[in-house]
């Protein structure tokens, strides 16, 4: 396999200082652009991509060459006593890298570069991807909180027609109590529904290293234009995640692995050259050396074996990302058919006929026509139906998130 050079898979800039404004209205552009820019993780990751930039510029670094100095003849016997007849060698030597060592060397501290700036951006679709998510749990939190401020005063709206009908003598008291029951457990699903709205509001302000709620309300709208693609038909966008493009680097980075452990079994010639004094006579003279390890018993054939080895692995382990990825987008796609199945009827059919209903048992009851239990009965079936509704659709946006985080691209720029 022939090497590749080193190309980031996209522009690595490192993330912004400090938090971000708060701001009154946040939009799901707004906080994914905000995670990204914040992430004290992806911060990290950049870090580790200039980590490994520095490995590659110490990877093309020559071996330093060594100044040695060696006295022989000292502190002997007889005519070797003290320093009178001792030589002394100043040398200087230096380590010549056979077999294209440090050009492999550098190719393959490049492929680990390649492999920290993937990691990065594997980092930075998961983290806009889970803040888009985190912002849909607060869109439809607040879309629920929003749908129980209106049943509650509808709720009221009742619990007065029923007192006035009570006290006018037309109307049952225990009529009025049933009434005050589902006002008050109305008003309790309102509270409960601030609590959660409240903790996901903290915990998508956190992904951007905010301690406090940094907006007042999200904007945006839940299931709209929504799209099914047919899963054949995306299946290829895959390719360009970062999560299995990284493997295609990763493949090559083992081949890089395997030409450097050959390169290390070529043996390295050490040459030196220096300068002997002789304090017998005060002479001098040159000498030169050359070294070179006999490939006797080591030849790095370990280390050439487990690298062919991790190849093959690396090969494996492509093909199960590859097969992991497409399981989950066929997951992502098929919760996006069943809630726009689930949304399509609830708007299509189910909610105008529960809406046409509570509103004739309202009208019923007020005319005598029907008993308080119809207007209650009636009335709770709309209010669940509008909640399950809202998390259709707050389901379908999730899915949407998924999908288009594993494609790499907005469902609507999807060639159908």
């Amino acid at each position: 396999m022939p090497l590749r050079p080193w190309v980031p898979p996209a522009e690595v800039m490192p993330g912004e200082t400090g938090i971000p404004p708060k701001l009154d209205i946040l939009t799901m552009r707004e906080a994914v652009s905000r995670a990204v820019s914040f992430s004290p993780a992806l911060k990290g990751a950049f870090a580790e991509v200039e980590a490994r930039r520095a490995d590659a510029a110490q990877a093309s670094y020559r071996p330093n060459p060594e100044l040695g100095i060696q006295i022989e003849n000292v502190a002997g016997s007889k005519s070797k006593v003290g320093l009178n007849n001792a030589e002394s060698t100043l040398a200087l030597s230096q380590v010549i890298e056979l077999g294209d060592k440090r050009i492999k060397r550098l190719v393959a501290s490049n492929f680990d570069t390649t492999a920290a700036a993937w990691d990065y951006e594997v980092a930075r679709v998961q983290i806009a991807s889970e803040a888009a998510s985190l912002f849909v749990d607060v869109l439809a939190s607040s879309e629920r909180l929003t749908a129980l401020h209106e049943f509650a005063a509808v709720a009221a709206e009742i619990e007065n027609g029923v007192k006035t009908r009570v006290e006018g003598g037309k109307g049952n008291p225990i009529d009025l109590d049933r009434a005050m029951v589902s006002t008050a457990r109305i008003q309790a699903l309102v509270r409960s529904e601030k609590a959660r709205f409240e903790a996901a509001r903290t915990k998508l302000s956190a992904m951007w290293g905010d301690k406090n709620p940094s907006f007042a309300k999200a904007s945006g709208q839940l299931g709209q234009a929504r799209i099914v693609p047919e899963l054949a038909a995306i299946r290829a966008y895959l390719e360009s995640n970062p999560q299995l493009a990284r493997w295609r680097d990763e493949v090559g980075r083992r081949y890089a692995a395997v030409i450097l452990e050959q390169a290390k079994a070529v043996p390295d010639l050490t040459v030196g050259a220096g300068v002997r004094q002789f304090n017998e006579d005060n002479s001098t003279a040159l000498v030169a050396s050359v070294s070179v390890p006999l490939k006797i018993f080591d030849g790095n054939q370990g280390n050439i074996e487990a690298a062919q080895r991790r190849i093959a692995k690396a090969e494996f382990d492509t093909e199960n990302a590859r097969s992991e990825m497409y399981r989950a987008l066929a997951d992502a796609i098929g919760d996006l058919a069943a809630a726009d199945a689930q949304v399509s009827t609830f708007e299509g059919k189910i909610l105008p006929a529960a809406k046409e209903a509570f509103a004739k048992t309202r009208t019923g009851y007020q005319e005598g026509r029907f008993d308080f239990l119809n207007v209650l009965d009636t009335e709770r079936v709309l209010f669940e139906l509008r909640l399950e509704a809202i998390n259709a659709r707050a389901d379908y946006e999730r899915a949407r998130v998924k999908a288009e985080a594993l494609i790499g691209k907005r469902l609507s720029d999807v060639k159908r």
